[in-house]
């Protein structure tokens, strides 16, 4: 059954769906015994790691309506279009529905892998053999599992069989700013106070344009009551409509710009004195940072920026005394799109010290939550043993990422390939896609190496073309857990992620999984102290518990929420290395280790060239959660491809009109799509949205609309990233430079 807007809307909530309800039911859900009452339920969105709470409502069994939770920190009551649309995921007719085993020995994106049905055991069996046989003969270096660290019971099973690679994507996402904070100020926040702030400075921070409503509503709020909002980016975006001002900045030179305002701020004194002088290691490292920062001028910045010199230092004075001030970091607008984001978010992390607005109202502040156990507090496990062998991304030349237990994505391919060609010998790959990868075609290449590769998925993604196991994973609208605010929780809350319908078809979670597995390849590991098996329900229960929720997560979902009135008072001690309790301006860590102890200007790792001349951006579209909703029927509708959005300037310039296709060609390949002429960017930029080109043949919105964005972005090596000073992880998923030329046809 095919589905449309208007059905999806009748199936949802509309009047008068009778006819549509039925034959819905019939292919999605076994058939009731009788009709069951209309009910609201509680749960949380899982879209992207804002988990907005939602108000779900159920009738006859099927998901009818989803809306915003009016008490939810977070969501202030309200979902974006993606959460909206939610319930066209969950009835994808697309959805992986049984485990299945592949029948064609041969892989490829234009493979058919000849898809054979089997059971649960059969395909948990089949792995568990697999993986036994080559721990024992390749020991646990050669198995690979590319997964987020979650849930923590899957957690628990990687780490009792010794999994040395375990990668994600959090390189070409954060991993920068969670080690520079957590050196510099004492751990990662997510949590921004908008709300009230004076003035906040965006340095590619482009969240209302992406429709992330936490903090969106936040800065809504702050520029209501009369704050004043600068943006910096080289496309006048929807964020950059919104802010009072929008400088077109140099793609990569926001560092620049950065350690000029911090020169400024610095060389008239202008920072907050009380929190310096108290809570920062600034007056026992003064002379090094005011030496290290008087090189940094406007007019060097000017420079490297194309920012005048004039308005970096009237902004960095407005910055300076118009407080509480704030310049947000969200993921890879600040950590992951140069080779220079590291130095950068150490700068920008500076510039927040500077004006004293740590953990302090209108500033980055350390969400208050509810301690909620994991499962090793539980049921704690047996001694783990301790990971032995090489890592295939090469993070173990990464100090700092080493310890923050991150992968790397943009080395992957080239470990694989280059560094230890051959040594991975089976793969696990939970919910990501070959379009999360710079480069996805080495990825692809990568993965054709591995002899026996298991895929969990809620959809038939790009991926599965080239495993030899598929699994069908359950989404969040089928899910059980715990979910404590994090992005914005100036007090504690907690929301229950609880199931609006019974898991579609046979998918499983991988909590499942990870039991199932456990109970076959490290069984000690996963039994309670009775001799019987953990149960995830039974934990669930326990976590709230002792979390001080309820008796049972039953009972805690009945009513779904819970918040806790309480003061905020800020922080006087900060959990930074070395014990001092002090925000780190200089980092003495970062020097014993071979880093640098201050941000030192670096230029981006592709500048333009007579060959490649024009800077490549991408972006993630405000209606798509990167590159997973594409064949969502209500989103596929609103925005089913992408294009090549080029200024009228440049378009006249190569002699192209709108909708004329171009060749956009890098270093590592070329893509072709059609041009859209905008006059919101910079004339020496292209601009193509992220999340399209899907080539799985069982995607049928998704499949062949538009290009793979990744196609023209470089993956690094390690040693290059060594090489480019990139002592933290970023991925550089936006240093690319391109040629841009009119497809004859």
């Amino acid at each position: 059954m095919a589905l449309t807007r208007r059905s999806f809307l009748q199936i949802t909530g509309a009047a008068g769906a009778g006819p549509v309800l039925a034959s819905f039911g019939d292919v999605f859900r076994p058939a009731q015994p009788a009709p069951l009452a209309e009910r609201t339920l509680i749960t949380a969105c899982g879209l992207c790691d804002s988990a907005c709470g939602i108000r779900a409502t159920v009738r006859d069994g099927v998901l009818r309506f989803l809306e915003g939770l009016p008490e939810d920190l977070q969501g202030r009551g309200h979902l974006c279009g993606k959460g909206a649309a939610g319930a066209a995921l969950l009835y994808d007719p697309d959805r992986l529905k049984y485990p299945m085993k592949r029948t064609n020995p041969a892989k490829g994106l234009d493979e058919d892998p000849g898809w054979v049905r089997i059971t649960w055991t059969e395909a948990l069996d089949t792995i568990a053999a697999r993986f036994q046989e080559v721990l024992d003969k390749h020991g646990p270096e050669a198995l690979l599992f590319i997964s987020r660290p979650s849930p923590d019971i899957w957690v628990r099973f990687l780490r009792a069989i010794g999994v040395v690679n375990r990668v994600d994507h959090i390189d070409v996402c954060y991993t920068a700013d969670r080690v520079v904070q957590r050196y510099m100020i004492g751990g990662r926040t997510w949590c921004t106070d908008f709300d009230n702030s004076r003035y906040i400075v965006l340095f590619g921070w482009d969240l209302v344009a992406r429709n992330k409503l936490v903090f969106t509503h936040g800065i809504v709020a702050a520029k209501e009551k009369g704050a004043k909002v600068v943006c910096f980016n080289p496309q006048y975006s929807i964020t950059a409509r919104f802010a009072d001002e929008w400088h077109p900045i140099r793609p990569g030179s926001d560092l620049a710009v950065v350690l000029a305002m911090i020169h400024v701020i610095l060389a008239e004194n202008l920072f907050d004195r009380d929190f310096v002088t108290n809570y920062t290691n600034f007056p026992q490292y003064e002379a090094q940072i005011r030496q290290h920062f008087a090189q940094y001028t406007p007019e060097w910045a000017e420079r490297e920026s194309d920012i005048p010199a004039a308005t970096i230092r009237r902004i960095a004075r407005e910055f300076a005394t118009i407080r509480p001030s704030v310049a947000p970091s969200y993921k890879k607008t600040l950590t992951a799109n140069y080779a220079n984001s590291g130095q950068f978010s150490q700068a920008v992390c500076i510039l927040n010290i500077l004006v004293g607005n740590i953990d302090r109202p209108g500033g980055p502040f350390f969400a208050r939550t509810i301690s909620i156990p994991g499962v090793d507090a539980i049921v704690p496990p047996p001694r783990y043993p301790t990971p032995r062998g090489r890592r295939v991304d090469g993070r173990d030349k990464l100090p700092f990422v080493q310890e923050d237990d991150s992968g790397l994505f943009s080395t992957l391919a080239d470990g694989m390939l280059n560094r230890y060609p051959g040594m991975i010998r089976a793969a696990f790959i939970n919910s990501y896609s070959l379009l999360s990868f710079p480069n996805p075609r080495r990825m692809e290449e990568a993965l054709k190496t591995v002899p026996f590769v298991v895929v969990m998925d809620t959809l038939p993604a790009d991926g599965t073309a080239l495993a030899d196991i598929v699994l069908p994973s359950t989404m969040y609208l089928e899910s059980s857990d715990l979910v404590s605010r994090d992005r914005y929780a100036p007090r504690p809350q907690v929301v229950a992620r609880q199931p609006v319908v019974s898991p579609m078809f046979e998918a499983r979670s991988i909590s499942f999984v990870a039991i199932e597995l456990g109970k076959r390849l490290a069984p000690d590991y996963f039994k309670n102290p009775d001799g019987s098996w953990i149960s995830t329900s039974a934990v669930l229960d326990e976590r709230t518990r002792r979390a001080g929720l309820g008796a049972s997560f039953a009972e805690f979902a009945a009513r779904g929420i819970e918040t806790r009135d309480q003061p905020f008072v800020p922080r006087t001690t900060f959990a930074t290395p070395g014990g001092t309790g002090k925000c780190q301006i200089y980092v003495p860590q970062f020097a014993e280790r071979g880093a640098e102890p201050l941000p030192t200007w670096k230029p981006r790792r592709d500048v333009p060239s007579a060959e490649y001349p024009y800077y490549y951006l991408t972006y993630i579209p405000a209606v798509h959660r990167r590159n997973s909703t594409e064949n969502n029927a209500i989103l596929h509708e609103m925005m089913p491809t992408n294009t090549a959005m080029i200024n009228p300037a440049l378009a006249a310039k190569l002699g192209v009109r709108e909708g004329d296709l171009v060749r956009i060609r890098s270093r590592v390949g070329s893509i072709e799509l059609p041009a859209h002429l905008t006059e919101t960017l910079r004339p020496d930029c292209v601009l193509v949205a992220h999340g399209f080109g899907h080539r799985s043949r069982f995607l049928r919105l998704a499949s062949g609309k538009g290009v793979r964005d990744g196609d023209v972005i470089p993956d690094w090596s390690v040693d290059e990233m060594l090489q480019a000073g990139d002592w933290f992880g970023s991925g550089a998923i936006m240093d690319a430079v391109v040629r841009i030329e009119r497809v004859a046809v």
